[in-house]
């Protein structure tokens, strides 16, 4: 046998298996179509049986999901309502509280004042105890004070009384000279027109040996009859009375009893002794 021939050989045996596993393929499948039929009418009528029931169930879910829905829905309402009910009682709260806050802060604020004039008002009480304190040691000073007031009082009072009588006594004794006086024609100028005022001037200029021009007036309290005495230096020179008193310059009359030199032009003049005595003439 060739080639060929071997090759045709093997390929009559491949078919012929190949044949055999296709008719026993086609006997496996090979069914009862009317029992698959009623079997298959039986799991449709199971089928439609359970779809009722699940429709069924379904409705009542359907209504149950409703009536719940519905009672949710109302919940929600009254969920809403009763947010809206708080939402207005949170807003009057927050209302009274921005309110007592308001209130809290002027409290405060004024408890802030109120201690603030508290301290001022210790500062004060304590400076009024202070100046108290300084008041009781000087009302008790003063009223030592007025204690010595009173006895430096009473001493002046009796003082006083003896100086009314005394006074008394006076005018009484003044009525009676008064009335010597004006019997003798004398007044009160008449016994003090003799007496100089405590003065000192200078010799303005020399006349002659007995008159002199001093430098003293009536507006020095000078009147006619007023006797200087006349120095140079520490020198008594003489006296001088007064014959004639102009506004700020008199004319004066050298007394020759006591002139112990020439009167000079220069040569001071007073009323004042020195040392309080009368100088002596020659």
């Amino acid at each position: 046998m060739n080639l060929i021939g071997k090759i045709l050989t093997l390929l009559v045996f491949a078919m012929s298996v190949a044949f055999l596993v296709l008719a026993l393929m086609v006997g496996n499948t090979h069914r009862n179509w009317k029992e698959v039929a009623n079997d298959n009418k039986l799991k449709y009528q199971e089928a439609e049986r359970y779809r009722q029931l699940a429709l069924e169930s379904q409705t009542k879910k359907d209504a149950q999901l409703k009536a719940e829905i519905a009672a949710r829905q109302q919940q929600i309402a009254q969920l809403y309502t009763q947010r809206e009910i708080d939402k207005q009682a949170r807003d009057a709260k927050e209302k009274e509280l921005a309110e007592q806050l308001v209130i809290s802060q002027e409290r405060l604020q004024r408890m802030s004042i109120a201690s603030d004039r508290v301290k001022q008002q210790d500062e004060i009480i304590r400076g009024l105890q202070g100046e108290r304190k300084s008041l009781i040691d000087e009302v008790s000073q003063k009223r030592s004070e007025v204690v010595a007031k009173t006895t430096e009082v009473l001493e002046l009072k009796t003082k006083v009384e003896d100086l009314m009588a005394r006074s008394q006594d006076l005018n009484a004794q003044l009525a009676r000279m008064d009335k010597v006086m004006k019997a003798n024609g004398l007044t009160i100028e008449s016994l003090t027109d003799q007496i100089p005022p405590r003065l000192e001037g200078i010799v303005m200029k020399v006349v002659d040996d007995d008159i002199v021009i001093l430098s003293l007036g009536t507006d020095d309290g000078i009147r006619e009859g007023h006797t200087f005495d006349i120095y140079r230096g520490d020198r008594f020179v003489g006296k001088a009375t007064v014959s004639k008193a102009d506004y700020n310059l008199s004319a004066a009359r050298v007394n020759r009893e006591f002139r112990q030199a020439a009167v000079l032009q220069g040569d001071h003049v007073t009323t004042k002794l020195p040392g309080g005595s009368e100088p002596e003439s020659n």
